[in-house]
């Protein structure tokens, strides 16, 4: 008989958290095997980008008494090579648990294994292990961008009260049962590997606050949010310990249901609908720095409001001039003055301080250079309704339309491709300001694995079809878009209502949603580019598997910004 020894540790009825410790436990018998190889911790995982010569990686620990630590250190060789080990830096430990390296002065040119080593007063040196890719420069003629977004790792909270069916199924979840569980994304981790991109994206909601189980209403949750994310490095860390990857924040990975910034301010009454940050400045400043320490250095690190940390930057790799974005931080709230309205205006979205930002990256962009953008949301509001009219969000970046707008000038400026996420089903459009293609191409990607669906359909269906109507479509704010490609669910918003009722957009059963990541694909020599939108099950190395409807897209560099249809 084989098998595995668990503890478990659930909450009193009702309540959320456990309130159990288990202390000086001991296992024994020549039946139980030891597998350090399994083990999670001290270092949990590492991320890491390369940009002009600077490396930055960032090593996630798990909970450590500071008195027991005695040193975390980077060392690292000739990729492949059994050469010693040569010394590199030392890093203090932040709050989070999370120690960052910037290395000066690293060679691009060359791959190079490395190593982070956690010396504990009381322990011997744990050390793990990863590779720092060679950049591929502009001279690749295939470079692979991983689109990843929106991760939550159960269907519904493993210390919910009874058993609710599935509400897109007359089956029951349960509980720990495949399922209901997502984590930990092993078919898309594997065919994501199996692409083996040359750089890694995930544009937001790595977390969300209420799951796999809900958070009590505190300011600071830090361990609740540690246990969170440790979820997702665990399931991702085989990727991000061998490829950069570029890792933006949205609002779940902050504990909020939306967020409009304000620059930072405190949100009204610790209502994130009314503008600003619930969480304290340390709480949101832990949490970038979690997850975003390791991206390149910020443009202008000065913080926002109460403290709060930016990260908006620009970075080269792979031949590719990337902008990275923090499109929420700045974005101005909905007050209840204007909440009804369509339009608004002198309403801000990006911020005079990024647009600032993306007019020196404009600037100073080389000719040869392919410029992309990375974001956190589709800088529209495609989705509509049951009948097929607009649906309003103003979480999306449709709102506010003229800063919208703003955002697509500057993108049409620099030439650039956007990639975004949040919205849960993928979308491909080509924006427009004066008419329906005047802007710029945005590919945003589908969730990994989440609940909330959308749907676009301009034109109403009946219960058991899902046909989309692509082509031109004017949001509800009033933005123009072309749409190329739209991946709802399989269960139509018509037949999903018709047996729920108006309440909830929540599909659990992965079978009826259209989850998985996006790829996109880098020709230098050919100047063209390939959008791919594959599921979470395919296997892309077998000559059967098939991505969403509608897609590859395919188009040249030229045609980020001028659609070769006008």
């Amino acid at each position: 008989m084989a098998g595995n020894i668990a503890l478990v540790s659930s909450p009193p009825p009702r309540r959320p958290g456990a309130r159990w410790w288990f202390q000086d436990l001991r296992t024994g018998g020549e039946k139980i095997a030891n597998r350090p190889g399994r083990t999670f911790g001290p270092i949990a995982g590492t991320l890491y980008t390369v940009n002009e010569g600077v490396l930055r990686l960032s090593a996630q620990l798990t909970p450590v008494a500071e008195e027991e630590v005695e040193s975390v250190r980077l060392d690292y060789r000739p990729a492949g090579t059994a050469e010693a080990w040569r010394r590199g830096s030392t890093a203090e430990l932040q709050p989070g648990y999370t120690a960052l390296f910037r290395c000066e002065k690293w060679d691009p040119t060359q791959a190079w294994d490395y190593r982070v080593v956690y010396r504990s007063c009381t322990a011997d040196p744990v050390a793990y292990h990863g590779r720092i890719r060679k950049d591929p420069g502009s001279g690749a003629d295939d470079f692979t961008i991983g689109l990843c977004s929106c991760t939550t790792p159960v269907a519904r909270a493993l210390e919910a009260g009874r058993i609710d069916p599935d509400r897109s199924s007359d089956e029951y979840l349960g509980r720990y049962t495949p399922e209901n569980i997502y984590f930990p994304y092993a078919d898309l981790v594997r065919n994501l590997h199996r692409q083996y991109p040359d750089l890694l994206v995930f544009t937001g909601d790595q977390i969300y606050q209420n799951s796999p189980t809900r958070v009590e209403s505190r300011e600071n949750p830090t361990l609740d949010y540690l246990y969170k994310w440790y979820l997702w490095l665990w399931a991702f860390r085989s990727l991000t310990r061998v490829t950069p990857t570029a890792v933006l924040v949205d609002d779940h990975d902050i504990y909020q249901q939306n967020v409009w910034g304000e620059k930072g301010q405190s949100a009204p009454g610790n209502v994130s609908r009314e503008g600003g940050y619930v969480g304290t400045a340390e709480f949101i400043n832990l949490i970038q720095r979690t997850q975003c320490s390791h991206n390149p250095d910020p443009y202008d690190p000065t913080p926002v409001k109460r403290g709060i940390d930016v990260y908006f930057t620009s970075f080269r790799y792979g031949g590719v001039d990337f902008a990275l974005l923090e499109d929420r931080k700045f974005k101005s709230s909905p007050r209840r003055d204007d909440a009804k309205a369509t339009q608004t205006q002198s309403k801000k979205l990006l911020g005079k301080r990024q647009k600032r930002f993306l007019r020196r990256w404009i600037a100073d962009l080389d000719d040869d250079a392919v410029p992309i953008c990375l974001s956190q949301s589709l800088y529209a509001c495609v989705e509509t309704t049951v009948n097929g009219s607009p649906a309003r969000d103003l979480d999306s970046n449709g709102y506010p339309p003229d800063g919208r707008d703003d955002a697509i000038r500057l993108f049409r400026d620099a030439g650039a491709l956007v990639l975004s996420g949040d919205r849960h089903f993928a979308t491909l459009v080509r924006h427009g300001i004066e008419n329906h293609t005047d802007g710029v191409l945005e590919f945003s990607g589908p969730a990994v694995a989440s609940l909330y669906q959308r749907w676009f359909n301009p034109k109403p269906q009946a219960a058991d079809t899902n046909n989309v109507s692509l082509g031109d479509f004017t949001d509800v704010f009033g933005n123009k878009v072309r749409v190329y490609a739209a991946a709802n669910p399989k269960l139509t918003l018509r037949a999903y209502r018709e047996r729920y009722g108006t309440q909830g957009q929540a599909i659990s059963r992965r079978s009826l949603k259209r989850e998985g990541y996006g790829i996109v694909r880098i020709d230098h020599e050919t100047e063209r580019c390939r959008i791919e939108c594959w599921p979470w099950h395919e296997d892309p190395t077998d000559r059967t598997a098939r991505q969403f409807s509608d897609w590859p897209y395919k188009l040249s560099f030229d045609e980020f910004t001028s659609s070769s249809e006008d």
